[in-house]
């Protein structure tokens, strides 16, 4: 960002001249001057600026001379684009009528064209606008305000342009889980199980499903038939067994052997 500064060397150019100790290289000082005026003074104000001054004497002695080739110069600046910040620095409300007919009519050449009292009172916002890194403009704003109120404004400037946290995005369910959180998979119910291909089904299942009586049931009703039957069969004797003989069981399967009485003749 450069700034050229239009410098009325008749109208009070002590005054005028104030700040340009704050220029940079970038910058451009065009000092005014009546026909035969002495420049010690004023070179001696601007011994210690880094912008680049040029001493321009008026054409012609007179009135207004220096005003009109002030105007003039200004004009060549913003039709070749080359006054993108540009300021007439001067304590003569003449100008005013040359700076609104440049706004008026050559408003897109240029950011600002302008009247201004100093050097000084155009850099109200340069400070800032140099600044290249955040160092150079803390620094910047502990100069213009003060070392409190510079890095009060520089910590605050800081938390406005800080980059907003990154959203955290909630972790997706598994593929598999489409249920509400709290529930099974299935969604609190239990899931019935498949029969694989091939399996056999299980005895009691088998019997259960077509109605027949289970291997259980079977055996408790033998076991409580032969419990009825047995108290009988040792009552009452059987009838084909011979007179004088008697019937005992072994202890071998419940095998029969008849005893006789009497010895069995040779």
């Amino acid at each position: 960002m450069n700034m050229i500064f239009l410098v009325d060397g008749d109208n009070n150019i002590g005054t005028g001249l104030q700040g340009i100790d704050l220029l940079t290289p970038e910058d451009t000082v065009l000092v005014f001057y009546g026909k035969g005026q002495t420049l010690s003074s004023v070179q001696k104000l601007c011994a210690h600026t880094q912008a680049n001054v040029q001493y321009l004497e008026s054409v012609k002695g007179g009135k207004n001379s220096i005003d009109f080739q002030i105007i003039t110069e200004l004009g060549v600046l913003v039709g070749r684009g080359e006054a993108d910040l540009a300021y007439v620095i001067s304590q003569d409300k003449g100008y005013e009528a040359a700076m609104s007919a440049l706004r008026a009519r050559y408003a897109d050449t240029f950011r600002e064209v302008a009247l201004r009292p100093s050097i000084q009172s155009c850099l109200q916002a340069a400070f800032l606008l140099r600044s290249a890194t955040r160092e150079e403009l803390a620094a910047a704003l502990i100069r213009e305000f003060g070392p409190a109120q510079g890095a009060m404004a520089y910590a605050h400037l800081e938390d406005l342009f800080a980059p907003a946290p990154a959203p955290v995005q909630a972790p997706e369910p598994p593929a598999d889980e489409s249920e509400p959180a709290g529930k099974g998979a299935s969604g609190g119910r239990r899931k019935r199980r498949v029969k694989s291909a091939g399996e056999t089904p299980a005895p009691q299942a088998r019997a259960k499903k077509k109605g027949a009586k289970t291997p259980a049931k079977d055996t408790e009703k033998k076991a409580a038939k032969a419990a009825e039957e047995a108290p009988a069969e040792k009552a009452a004797p059987k009838a084909d067994a011979p007179a004088g003989r008697t019937v005992s069981r072994t202890h071998r399967g419940g095998r029969r052997r008849k005893k006789g009485t009497e010895k069995a003749s040779g």
